[in-house]
């Protein structure tokens, strides 16, 4: 039984040098001590532990214990602070509620500010913060503990970390930044696969614009049951749906009109650069063919998935669709079919797309992004304002020196 009054803790900070852990523990066996917990950082020279003591089996008085463990502080030129360590005076504390929150965007004074007084309102801990600036680009992972967040009355648990998620997205856009969050257990499991909605989020929309204009152009004269919106994915939708239209089109033309297509910045560099790192990727579109065979070639993608034409013998468009025909809503269970093949679950899953009801499918993956999302915008985990698709390397928890070895390849 652990003798009342003999259990201690002791917290110990300075400036790293060998050997510091290695003198403490070594003081501690000398005085009988036997160590209980124990928790222990090095950060840029600046070195920190905290240990509970147990010296319930130590014949020598705790007079004696402290001055032996005081004494390492001249020893080792460390801060050292001791106190009683009593269990039964000890509040209870809730079990934490661990978040890792990654912003990301053009770095200007203030963004730390705004949002460390955006968590103390809600009363949320910053257990961690780390920093990554390159040029006048920023990116911040905060590791915070929601255990203790403020709720407002008529609101459960979780409403209330919606409603917490969405304002922190809202102060985010306000600071032109992209942010995710993600709990810590969803965030720490390894992800295998990730999912792009191809025209949504790889392809620029400008030049989506101009191949519409041109099969608009093509097409001449369209029945007013074939109605194009003014969104691009929309107009997609509807070229699939009222694929007669363009019945009697070479089937050349669309080739060439797939030419037009242009990807957005880094959108080849990021694929490439996370299948270097083992992970599959699954590229999914309502649109045509062409719209993957770019990135299907030049990236060496995993699954692609896309509409196909019929044409007859003579390479002329018959009006119909080559089956399956993939639509919105067939998008989810394409993207079961790649998990089973994979032999993976949900967690293990990354979805990008715009956050429309077009891209519904990201919703219940490991981590959802939606990529540059109107305001009607579906939940996801994170938001990226800008079209700089490859931030989206700085949310899966790698190492900065891994990251910038990855950063500095798929450069070459």
């Amino acid at each position: 039984m652990k003798e009342k009054g003999k259990i201690i803790s002791l917290s110990a900070t300075g400036l790293d040098s060998p050997g510091l852990v290695a003198k403490i523990t070594t003081k501690i066996f000398e005085m009988n001590g036997n160590i209980i917990d124990v928790e222990e950082s090095c950060r840029r020279g600046l070195f920190y532990i905290f240990l509970i003591i147990d010296f319930s089996a130590s014949n020598h008085s705790m007079g004696a214990i402290s001055a032996a463990l005081k004494s390492i502080g001249d020893e080792a030129g460390l801060e050292i602070i001791l106190s009683i360590y009593d269990e039964e005076e000890i509040s209870y504390v809730p079990q934490k509620e661990n978040r890792i929150v990654t912003v990301l965007g053009e770095d200007k004074p203030g963004i730390i500010a705004e949002i460390s007084r955006f968590f103390h309102q809600y009363n949320i801990s910053i257990e961690n913060c780390r920093m990554i600036a390159r040029g006048k680009f920023f990116s911040m992972e905060m590791a915070i503990d929601t255990s203790q967040m403020v709720v407002q009355t008529g609101l459960s648990r979780d409403e209330a970390i919606d409603k917490m998620s969405t304002e922190l997205k809202e102060l985010c856009k306000t600071l032109n930044q992209s942010v995710v969050i993600q709990s810590e257990d969803i965030y720490q499991r390894g992800k295998k696969l990730i999912v792009f909605d191809v025209e949504s989020t790889l392809i620029q929309d400008q030049s989506l614009g101009h191949f519409l204009e041109k099969i608009e152009g093509k097409v001449g004269s369209i029945d007013s049951e074939t109605r194009f919106t003014n969104a691009h994915e929309h107009k997609i939708e509807t070229l699939i749906e009222n694929a007669r239209v363009l019945k009697g089109i070479p089937i050349s033309d669309f080739d060439k009109f797939g030419d037009i297509l242009e990807l957005n910045p880094g959108a080849l560099e990021l694929i490439r650069i996370l299948k270097s790192m083992g992970f599959k990727i699954a590229l999914l579109t309502s649109g045509f063919n062409f719209f993957t065979k770019k990135i299907f070639e030049a990236a060496g993608v995993d699954y692609a998935f896309s509409n196909t034409l019929k044409a007859d013998e003579n390479g002329v468009i018959t009006g119909e669709l080559e089956e399956p025909i993939i639509t919105s809503d067939s998008k989810q269970e394409i993207l079961e079919f790649v998990m089973n093949v994979e032999k993976i679950g949900l967690d293990q899953v990354i979805a990008v797309g715009d956050g429309s009801m077009g891209s519904h499918f990201i919703e219940n993956v490991g981590l959802s992004i939606a990529f540059k999302p109107d305001e009607k915008s579906i939940k996801t985990d994170g938001v990226f304002s800008s079209d700089q698709i490859m931030n989206m390397l700085y949310c899966l928890g790698i190492p900065k020196a891994e990251l910038d070895r990855h950063l500095k390849s798929g450069s070459s």
